[in-house]
C-alpha cells in the first residue's frame, strides 16, 4: 500500500515538474481542423445535391427566423427579442456562416442564387436585430462575390423575387430606416 502511495506521488511530482518545466504557450494549430475539400473545390452529384438541399434549409429557417423577429418587433416584446436574438446569433455562427464560407459556391451555376438568397437574407436579419454594422460587412460581401451579376434573380424580400441590384437597393434602405 505505502509503493503505492510513494509511487503515486512519485508520479504526480514528475507530472508537475515536467508541467512546470513546459511550455506553457497553446501551439497555434491547436484545435483547428484543416478545412475538407469539398468546402474548397466545386461538389458535384450527391455531394452537390447535398449542398443544395442544406442551403434551401437555412434559407427557410432564415425566412422562418425573419417573421418571428417581426413579429416580437410588432408585439413589442424586447426582451423576447433579446432573447431570440441571441439564439439567431449563435445559429448564424454555429450553421450559416459556415455554409456561406466557401467561395465557390458564389460561382457555381446550381447554387449562386441560393448563396445571394442567404446572405440578403443574413443581412435582413441583422437589420432586424439592430446590428447595421455587421449587416453593412455582409452587403459588403455580397457586392465584392457578385460583382458583374448584379441582374441575377434572388429571393429578396423574403417569399418574393427580384434582381440582386434592386435586393442591394432595398436592404440599404432599409438598413438606414430601422
Amino acid at each position: 500500500m505505502a509503493a503505492i502511495h510513494r509511487t503515486a506521488l512519485l508520479a504526480l511530482a514528475l507530472a508537475v515538474g515536467l508541467g512546470c518545466a513546459s511550455d506553457r504557450k497553446i501551439p497555434d494549430t491547436f484545435g483547428l481542423e484543416s478545412p475538407a475539400a469539398e468546402e474548397t473545390t466545386p461538389l458535384g452529384g450527391e455531394a452537390l445535391a447535398l449542398r443544395k438541399r442544406e442551403m434551401r434549409r437555412a434559407q427557410r429557417d432564415m425566412r422562418h427566423y425573419h417573421a418571428t423577429l417581426r413579429g416580437l418587433d410588432e408585439r413589442r416584446d424586447r426582451s423576447g427579442k433579446i432573447l431570440f436574438a441571441q439564439f439567431l446569433d449563435a445559429y448564424m455562427g454555429l450553421h450559416l456562416d459556415p455554409l456561406l464560407t466557401s467561395e465557390w459556391q458564389s460561382n457555381h451555376p446550381e447554387l449562386m442564387a441560393l448563396d445571394a438568397g442567404l446572405r440578403l437574407g443574413k443581412a435582413e436579419v441583422l437589420i432586424w436585430m439592430r446590428q447595421q454594422r455587421r449587416a453593412q460587412q455582409t452587403i459588403d460581401e455580397l457586392l465584392k462575390r457578385f460583382e458583374g451579376r448584379e441582374n441575377m434573380l434572388v429571393e429578396y424580400p423574403f417569399g418574393g423575387q427580384t434582381t440582386l441590384e434592386q435586393a442591394l437597393e432595398m436592404l440599404r434602405e432599409r438598413k438606414w430606416r430601422g
